[in-house]
């Protein structure tokens, strides 16, 4: 019994501390861009990166690609990621999701990979088109599976990164609970609320070699600050 009572508060325990981090995230007037927060999201294909000179341009944030399907890591995360926090950038990882494996098991990839910790940014589910999509269901419950595995063992709700037509065909009232959204449009602000918006995907930043992706956060800097994990 002394035990199960044990269990009962830690249980309590860890539930507040979630609700309390999700309320951070929920509780934002995001899909009101309150000041020009703007951020990066980077692979390997970015290769060498002058982190100095990227610095200079202050950032407020970059995501970085962590993994993608069940055993695949990003060549240059760990090492993206270390010169990023040595210049005090807040840094995200986001797993690529892949239509060939379950979601449980890429949960798994990403959670050994990422490694986040606090300070951090949120973790992310990037979930794209393939030129042979299967039936909407499936890509739903593949989802849940990784944001349930996710969120279960960091605490904390995922960001789910998209295309705004893609959460309307795919993802839109197929989720059992509210997820924060990273959506991209090119051409105007997306119609849903979203906590990040992707607005080029053709942008160019110095100290980074062609293109990349350009990303505002929708809140202010204390908002930006109590999306971090703690």
């Amino acid at each position: 019994m002394k035990k199960n009572i044990l269990f009962f508060l830690f249980a309590i325990t860890f539930l507040s501390a979630s609700a309390a981090i999700l309320s951070s995230v929920t509780s934002l007037d995001y899909g009101v861009q309150k000041e020009k927060i703007w951020g990066l999201d980077l692979s390997h294909h970015q290769g060498t990166i002058d982190w100095e000179v990227l610095a200079k341009q202050k950032p407020d944030f970059i995501f970085f690609k962590a993994t993608e399907g069940v055993s695949k890591i990003d060549s240059k995360y760990r090492s993206y990621r270390k010169e990023a926090r040595r210049l005090h950038i807040p840094t995200g990882a986001y797993h690529y999701f892949s239509y060939s494996s379950p979601g449980y098991w890429q949960a798994q990839n990403f959670l050994k990979t990422a490694a986040l910790q606090a300070g951090d940014l949120p973790p992310v589910l990037d979930i794209e088109w393939v030129p042979i999509m299967p039936d909407p269901s499936i890509v739903a419950s593949e989802a849940i599976a990784w944001l349930k595995v996710v969120e279960g063992k960091l605490g904390v709700r995922p960001i789910i990164y998209c295309n705004y037509r893609f959460y309307t065909d795919y993802l839109k009232g197929k989720l059992k609970h509210e997820f924060p959204l990273w959506l991209s449009n090119y051409s105007r602000l997306p119609e849903y609320k979203c906590l990040f918006w992707q607005k080029s995907n053709n942008y160019s930043v110095k100290g980074v070699r062609g293109k990349v992706d350009y990303n505002i956060f929708m809140g202010d800097k204390d908002d930006l600050k109590n999306l971090l994990l703690k």
